[in-house]
């Protein structure tokens, strides 16, 4: 279906009608409360093969005056559980189009952030309203990587309930651990594909993760010093500066033969 017509669609989708998605060029763009939002792709890059295999999607939202706003101040701004579900659906939604508006060079993944307020605001059926929009755009749900956030504290039932849930429905998950060395370890026996573990990470949770075939993600991956780190610990997947900034372009995940996705390591400092 062309990105006119889907447009079209979810906003006479979009019964509570807080949010409109339009057309910028060939750029999906979206409404909310007053804010005008957009997207941004920052790619994932296969360390040892040194090629993108995905994007990950990030909001950009900004205020009449133009000046950005944080997306973490709209979604505390959301006064109930049903409008922080409608906002990171019609954000994810808003994604979804711009990313399938680029498929066609771009290839790969989208992985996407649930917020956690989303998550818990959803009693069941996790993913299945996300899942007929993916359809709509002619995408599945193994196309996505949905991040989820490890708390602190460790995972509560409820979470576990969701990422089952998403799991059932074919998503692919990646699990953000929290800015902490240790985690929660009981979280790998989810078995997710992908972990994102923090620079200082316990080595025997790298380990744990790799002999479950987990895919160790890093970010903030900013220089060629950084990029010979995460390739000595063994890191599977970086994103950072390094690779290109998050910018409304996805990369492309096809290039010529012997051009590598990733500057060198060396003659670089932090």
């Amino acid at each position: 279906m062309p990105l006119t017509d889907l447009v079209r669609y979810f906003n006479a989708a979009d019964h509570a009608g807080e949010g409109t998605l339009y057309l910028d060029g060939g750029e999906a763009r979206a409404w909310y409360a007053g804010l005008g939002l957009a997207s941004l792709f920052e790619p994932v890059v296969d360390l040892p093969r040194e090629r993108i295999v995905g994007h990950r999607a990030a909001l950009s939202a900004r205020g009449d005056d133009g000046m950005p706003i944080g997306p973490e101040s709209i979604y505390a701004a959301c006064p109930t559980p049903a409008a922080i579900v409608q906002f990171d659906r019609l954000c994810r939604t808003l994604h979804a189009l711009n990313f399938l508006a680029q498929r066609r060079h771009a290839g790969g993944y989208l992985q996407l952030a649930v917020h956690p307020r989303h998550l818990m605001a959803v009693p069941s059926q996790h993913g299945l309203v996300y899942e007929a929009i993916l359809k709509r755009c002619g995408l599945a749900p193994e196309d996505i990587v949905l991040e989820i956030e490890v708390p602190a504290g460790g995972l509560s039932a409820g979470l576990r309930q969701a990422i089952d849930n998403y799991r059932l429905r074919g998503y692919r998950l990646a699990l953000a651990w929290p800015d902490s060395p240790e985690g929660d370890p009981a979280a790998l026996e989810l078995q997710p594909d992908i972990i994102r573990l923090p620079h200082d990470a316990d080595r025997a949770l790298l380990a744990a993760a790799r002999e479950r075939g987990i895919l160790i993600e890093r970010d903030g991956i900013a220089s060629g010093l950084a990029l010979a780190a995460a390739r000595s610990a063994g890191i599977d997947l970086g994103r950072g500066s390094l690779f290109g900034a998050a910018q409304t372009l996805c990369r492309p995940t096809h290039r010529p033969p012997g051009q590598p996705a990733t500057p060198p390591a060396t003659g670089a400092s932090e």
